[in-house]
């Protein structure tokens, strides 16, 4: 047998001067085994450090055996010559299908070892760094460490077996400076990813649907991003934006295995829709709103967001959970797997420093799946790397110390280990019968939240608005929601944010004799430097007739974001231009429609002159 495998140009040899025991084992992933490699030229000088992946040739899937090789060679090798140009993606250096007598020790394979019968190995470029998981978690806050054991072997020390100084010295790390910088950090790793991938989605039409930490690989010198791992990746293209996965139906009872995946992708950052049918009598973990296996750019934006929570809440995680710490895919597989938690994240696991709008984004990418989610009309969802990268830059531009209320909830789910396990199981089962039965508790935190309320809380209030319209009866829908309305209104305009809330606790009372008078009301008090994002909101509502306020926000917002409806939204003007309980609106749907080819395509529309549209524009202003 032989330690060296030959191509036509180089022979590569495993780097047993890297890695915790000097064996250049790097990690183990679902279908690959990957080790620090030497090229060498056949003069025998070193060329350069490599990576060399071993790939089982065939695979076994839901029970069906897979030509790994061939699928390799026919879908991801040409995926990565598509990407070749962008030095944000790994590079494959060589693929070598006729390994001969190469053989490596491995305990993570059946029989120990890795041979040309069962593998295949493809070359890929060497990063020197960490990849995110690692850089989050072991560079910046030290919570995992290596720790020699004699005899050239080191092996792995995790937080949980972390003395009580070292501990201590790690909580006097988190603090109120370094999380800050970290902040930052986090940002730029966010917004680089983003452009990462509008080149991958927007420009060549790939989908990862793998992304997650560790496949986020972080450069030592200028810390910038590079993503690996396209096994799971799939063409889409601008007509047909969808793929389909092929995941049969899986036992949500059973845990999961290699052969038996629950998702297409990695379980804790694949999306909702990545998920198989659920068999054997078993449950399916999320609500059926959407086409189980259709997967698009809006799944690769979810695992964006899972990743970047999973970097933002790391020092929660593994200093308040012990499985965590050691196994984060078992917690996932244990703890995790239910809509409540799954979608939706926040940050009741971070620092209160953090950014609100941190929080904000992040549960914009992981919201729960419903109905028209893929529609890129749905304003309460990704739909681009574009969109996500302009919020992350406004974030970032922004103060970076708000202070935000912490989420109890979600906060005591992480609290696990231990005795505090039994502790977390019963008080999960507890919160699900008083969010179905307690109408009153909810009304009591309201009343507390509000007796002593500041912005900095608003997520808070919304979790406890959304809390009283789901418990009120529903003769107590309409008084409930005029409360919260009323307590909304008091003070400044209301942003977007409540504009947002308001108009989601609308659609879940379905009154539409109402409805009209209370989408006038979020109108008058919309704060006029966010009508855009503001009439957005008001226009999922659908049609709404007899609204003044519903005509002009759809205006607005058809004119402004959509670009569409200009003579619609000239006549919407016309037909309001004496309003004085809009005045601010009818103003803002003057000022959008003010410009040179909106002006144009009005007076070509209705037979008028450029000046008469500008004469007509200069007498709507904000004095009656």
């Amino acid at each position: 047998m032989s330690n060296e495998l030959i191509s036509a140009a180089h022979k590569y040899i495993i780097d047993v001067s890297y890695g915790i025991n000097q064996d250049g084992f790097i990690a183990v992933g679902t279908e690959s085994i990957v080790y620090k490699g030497l090229e060498i030229k056949r003069d025998g000088e070193i060329r350069f450090s490599c990576v060399l992946k071993f790939k089982p040739r065939a695979v076994r899937v839901n029970g069906e055996v897979i030509d790994r090789l061939s699928r390799f060679k026919d879908e991801e090798w040409k995926i990565f010559e598509d990407l070749k140009d962008c030095r944000s993606v790994v590079k494959i250096n060589d693929v070598i299908e006729d390994m001969g007598d190469f053989s490596v020790k491995c305990s993570y394979v059946p029989g120990g070892e890795i041979t040309n019968e069962g593998y295949f190995c493809v070359v890929e470029e060497f990063i020197d760094g960490w990849n995110l998981d690692e850089f989050c978690r072991e560079e910046y806050w030290k919570l995992r460490r290596i720790e020699p054991v004699g005899n050239g072997l080191s092996r792995i020390v995790n937080y949980s077996e972390y003395s009580n100084a070292e501990k201590q010295a790690a909580a006097a790390a988190y603090n109120y400076e370094n999380i800050l910088k970290y902040q930052d950090q986090i940002l730029l790793f966010m917004i680089n990813l983003c452009e990462i991938m509008q080149y991958i989605t927007e420009q060549k039409y790939v989908l990862h649907l793998d992304i997650k930490p560790e496949n986020i690989m972080v450069t030592r010198y200028g810390k910038e991003l590079v993503l690996i791992d396209f096994g799971k990746s799939r063409r889409v293209t601008r007509a047909q934006r969808f793929a389909y996965s092929d995941q049969t139906g899986a036992d949500y009872s059973r845990p999961e295995t290699i052969d038996r995946l629950y998702q297409y992708g990695t379980l804790g950052y694949a999306a909702p829709e990545c998920y198989a049918e659920a068999e054997n009598g078993s449950e399916f973990p999320f609500s059926s709103e959407f086409e189980k296996g259709k997967m698009s750019v809006e799944s690769d934006i979810f695992s964006v967001g899972a990743a970047f929570w999973e970097c933002l809440n790391i020092y929660g995680l593994v200093t308040q959970n012990s499985l965590f710490a050691e196994d984060s895919h078992a917690f996932y597989q244990k703890y995790f797997l239910r809509e409540e938690l799954y979608t939706g994240r926040d940050l009741s696991c971070a620092s209160r420093y953090y950014h609100r709008k941190l929080e904000q984004i992040i549960r914009k990418c992981t919201r729960k799946r419903t109905p028209g989610y893929t529609d890129p009309a749905n304003r309460k969802y990704y739909h681009s790397y574009t969109e996500l990268k302009k919020d992350l830059e406004d974030a970032k531009n922004s103060a970076p110390t708000i202070v935000k209320e912490e989420n109890v909830k979600v906060r005591n789910a992480f609290r696990i280990g231990g005795v505090m396990l039994s502790c977390f199981l019963i008080s999960l089962i507890i919160y699900g019968i008083y969010r179905a039965s307690a109408f009153h508790i909810a009304m009591g935190k309201w009343d507390s939240l509000t007796a002593d309320y500041n912005d900095t809380q608003f997520y808070r209030l919304e979790e406890i608005a959304n809390d009283l319209i789901d418990s009120a009866r529903a003769d107590q829908a309409g008084s409930t929601y005029e409360k919260i309305a009323a307590f909304t209104y008091e003070g400044n305009n209301i942003s977007e944010y409540e504009a947002q809330m308001l108009t989601e606790l609308l659609q879940k009372i379905k009154d539409p004799q109402a409805l009209p008078g209370r989408i006038d009301e979020i109108m008058k008090h919309a704060d006029t430097r966010r009508f855009r994002e503001i009439s957005g909101a008001v226009v999922e509502l659908g049609d709404v007739d007899g609204s003044a306020g519903y005509d002009l926000a759809y205006a607005i917002y058809s004119t402004e974001s959509a670009k569409t409806g200009i003579p619609e939204g000239y006549e919407t003007l016309m037909e309001y231009q004496d309003n004085s309980e809009f005045r601010s609106a009818v103003v803002k749907l003057k000022n959008v429609l003010d410009n040179d080819d909106s002006i144009r395509t009005i007076a070509e529309t209705y037979g008028i002159t450029r000046q008469e549209v500008q004469d007509f524009f200069r007498t709507i202003t904000l004095e009656e």
